[in-house]
């Protein structure tokens, strides 16, 4: 690795670090999901713990979403590791989905706080915050970080 300029390393470290993360939660997430839907075994432990913990309900689309993620990450490190400079271009696109996907988990906070406050909802007058924060939207400070340090590099790109 000595042959790579210390911005690239700090791409790629960045890249497999973030691209890990997505990984974990979104296998633990998808471990949750699986159990609930064919109800293999008593989770009722588990969930009180690690899934709170985590903020991982058992969503299995939200936990395929945060794989996706993960190995758009992954696979932009292995690239920028093989000398191709592609990679780059997959370690921005995941910067932009994971906040794209943390926006949307936002938007749907916001929506059922609407709901349940604004509109005094029967259904949801015991919402909390905390009931709707998912692993896209916790993970996905670590993208805006990457994305802060490096906006100005997105738009140089094709010059």
């Amino acid at each position: 690795m000595e042959h790579y300029s210390g911005r690239l390393k700090e791409k790629m470290l960045f890249a497999s670090f973030t691209g890990l993360l997505y990984v974990l939660a979104g296998s633990i997430q998808l471990f949750f999901s699986l159990c609930t839907m064919m109800d293999l075994c008593n989770m009722s432990y588990f969930k009180s713990d690690i899934a709170d913990l985590l903020f991982a309900p058992s969503d299995l689309i939200g936990s395929l979403i945060l794989l996706l993620i993960g190995s758009i990450f992954i696979y932009g490190m292995l690239d920028l590791r093989n000398g191709s400079n592609e990679g780059i271009a997959y370690i921005y696109v995941g910067i932009l989905i994971s906040l794209l996907f943390a926006a949307v988990y936002v938007l749907v906070m916001t929506g059922n706080w609407m709901d349940s406050y604004l509109l005094n909802d029967p259904e949801i007058k015991g919402w909390d915050f905390v009931n709707d924060l998912r692993p896209a939207i916790y993970l996905g400070a670590l993208p805006l970080c990457g994305y802060l340090i490096w906006k100005k590099e997105f738009g140089n790109m094709n010059k």
